[in-house]
C-alpha cells in the first residue's frame, strides 16, 4: 500500500504511552511467543483488508482523471443528398456527398473544472486513507493495551490463587491442632476454589484480547499468546497547567475528521464551478468538402452551432451544487465546535485517570502492601482470624485490580487524545522512569 512518507512516520511514531514497555515485561514468560507493538502495527499496516482496498479507489479516480481531461471528441462525418429522388434527382447522377470534421469549443473552462473536480476527489480519498491508517493505528494501540491489561489481571488472580491457597494449608495444620475451627477452612477451600474460576475467566479474556488484536491483520489463528509490554509504564507526569490542554488544541487542525470534511467542501465548491462552467457558452463546429455529382465540382463546408438558453437549463444544477457546498461548510463548522468539547472532555479524563494511577502507586499501594504484611504477620502470631487476613489480602488485589484499570483509562485517553490531533509525541522509556512498579 502506498502511503505518504509524512503518514508513514505518524504511523510508526504513533505507538501512545505504550510504547515505551516494549522494553522491558512485568513479568515474562519466555516460554510463550509474544508480540510487540511495533510488530503489530507493521502486520496491520500491510495485511488489513479495509487499507488495501484503498488502492482500487484509487486506480478507479485515476481512470476518472484520464476521462475528465480529455477535450471534446472529433466526430467524422459522411453525408448524402439528393439520392434517389424523382425527376431529375432520381438515381445518383445529382447527390451530393459531404465529408466533414465536427466537434465543440469549450469557452467556459469545462475542462479544467472537470479536472478540478476529479483532482479533489483524489485529494478528499487521500484524506479517507490517512483518516484510516490513523484509526487503525488507535484501534491497534487500544487492542494492545487491552491485551497488556488482561495479562496483568491473569498475573493478579494466580497471584489471589496462591494466597488462598496458602491460606488453606496454614488452616490445615490449625486445625489438625485444634486450634482453628473446621468451617475456617471451608470458607478457605471455598474460596480457593473462587480463585480458580476467576483465573480461567481471565485467561479467557486474555485469549479474546488476542483475538481480537490479530483480527486487524485478518490472522484468526494467532502465533503469539501474549504482549511483550508494560502497563504502567506511563513516563512522566502530565502537566495540570492550562497551557498542556491548549498545547493540545494547537493540533486540533490536524484531526484527520476535520481535513476529510475540509476536502468535502473543497469538493463541493469544485462542483459549483463544474455546474457554473457548463452553462457556460460551448461552440459546435464543423468543416469539410461537398461533392457535386451532377457537375462534379467540389466545395467547402463550414457550419457553427451555439445552444440557446445553456444558462437556464444548468441554473438548477448549480443551486444543488451551491447548497451541498453550504451543508459542507455548516457541517466543518459543527464538527470543529464538537471536537473542541470532545478533546476538553478526554483531556479531563486523562489526567483523572494519570492522577488515579498516581494516587494508587505512590500512596494507596504501598499502605496495603505494608497492611497486608502486618496482618498474616499478626495470622502467624495468632492475634487476627483467617476472616480478617482474607479481607486485607483481597483489599491489597482489590488495588491492584483498581490500578489495573486506571491504567488501562489513562492509556486509553492518550489514544484518543493523539487520535484526536493525528499526532505522537515522543514519551518515556521505562529506564527514564521513576515511579515504582507495583
Amino acid at each position: 500500500m502506498k502511503l505518504s512518507l509524512s503518514a508513514l512516520v505518524l504511523v510508526t511514531s504513533a505507538c501512545f504511552a505504550c510504547t515505551s514497555a516494549n522494553a522491558r515485561d512485568p513479568q515474562p514468560n519466555h516460554s510463550q511467543p509474544a508480540i510487540n507493538l511495533q510488530q503489530a502495527l507493521s502486520l496491520s499496516l500491510q495485511q488489513n483488508p479495509q487499507l488495501a482496498g484503498y488502492k482500487f479507489r484509487r486506480v478507479a479516480l485515476a481512470g476518472e482523471q484520464t476521462t475528465a481531461a480529455l477535450r471534446p471528441e472529433t466526430r467524422l462525418q459522411l453525408d448524402a443528398e439528393n439520392l434517389t429522388g424523382t425527376g431529375n434527382y432520381s438515381g445518383v447522377d445529382a447527390a451530393e456527398l459531404t465529408l466533414s470534421f465536427a466537434s465543440i469549443l469549450e469557452l467556459g473552462g469545462q475542462r479544467d473544472s472537470r479536472l478540478a473536480v476529479t483532482t479533489a476527489r483524489q485529494q478528499q480519498l487521500a484524506s479517507e486513507e490517512r483518516m484510516a491508517v490513523l484509526d487503525l493505528v488507535a484501534a491497534v494501540n487500544y487492542r494492545f493495551v487491552a491485551l497488556l491489561a488482561a495479562q496483568e489481571q491473569v498475573s493478579l488472580e494466580e497471584e489471589a490463587q496462591h494466597l488462598a491457597r496458602q491460606l488453606v494449608d496454614s488452616l490445615v495444620k490449625r486445625v489438625q491442632a485444634g486450634s482453628t475451627p473446621q468451617a475456617e477452612l471451608m470458607r478457605a477451600r471455598a474460596a480457593l476454589a473462587r480463585t480458580g474460576i476467576a483465573l480461567e475467566q481471565a485467561r479467557q479474556q486474555a485469549q479474546q484480547e488476542a483475538l481480537q488484536l490479530s483480527s486487524y491483520w485478518a490472522d484468526s489463528s494467532p502465533d503469539f499468546t501474549r504482549a511483550s509490554g508494560d502497563l504502567f509504564a506511563l513516563g512522566n507526569a502530565e502537566s495540570t497547567d492550562p497551557e498542556s490542554l491548549a498545547s493540545w488544541q494547537a493540533r486540533l487542525n490536524q484531526n484527520p475528521d476535520l481535513a476529510l470534511l475540509s476536502d468535502a467542501t473543497r469538493l463541493r465548491a469544485a462542483e459549483v464551478r463544474k455546474a457554473e462552467a457548463e452553462g457556460k457558452l460551448t461552440l459546435g463546429w464543423n468543416a469539410g468538402v461537398r461533392q457535386l455529382q451532377e457537375t462534379s465540382d467540389t466545395a467547402l463546408v463550414v457550419g457553427l452551432s451555439m445552444p440557446l438558453a445553456s444558462g437556464r437549463r444548468a441554473s438548477g444544477a448549480i443551486q444543488t451544487a451551491r447548497a451541498e457546498q453550504n451543508a459542507a461548510e455548516l457541517a466543518e463548522d459543527s464538527a470543529k465546535i464538537q471536537l473542541e468539547s470532545r478533546l476538553k472532555q478526554t483531556f479531563t479524563a486523562h489526567q483523572q485517570a494519570w492522577s488515579e494511577v498516581k494516587s494508587l502507586r505512590e500512596q494507596i499501594l504501598p499502605l496495603m502492601q505494608e497492611a497486608s504484611r502486618a496482618t498474616a504477620s499478626a495470622f502467624e502470631q495468632g492475634r487476627y482470624s483467617s476472616l480478617e487476613l482474607a479481607m486485607a489480602q483481597r483489599e491489597l488485589l482489590d488495588t491492584r485490580a483498581e490500578l489495573i484499570r486506571a491504567a488501562l483509562r489513562a492509556h486509553e485517553t492518550r489514544i484518543e487524545l493523539e487520535r484526536l490531533t493525528a499526532s505522537a509525541p515522543a514519551i518515556a522509556t521505562p529506564a527514564t522512569e521513576s515511579e515504582p512498579t507495583p
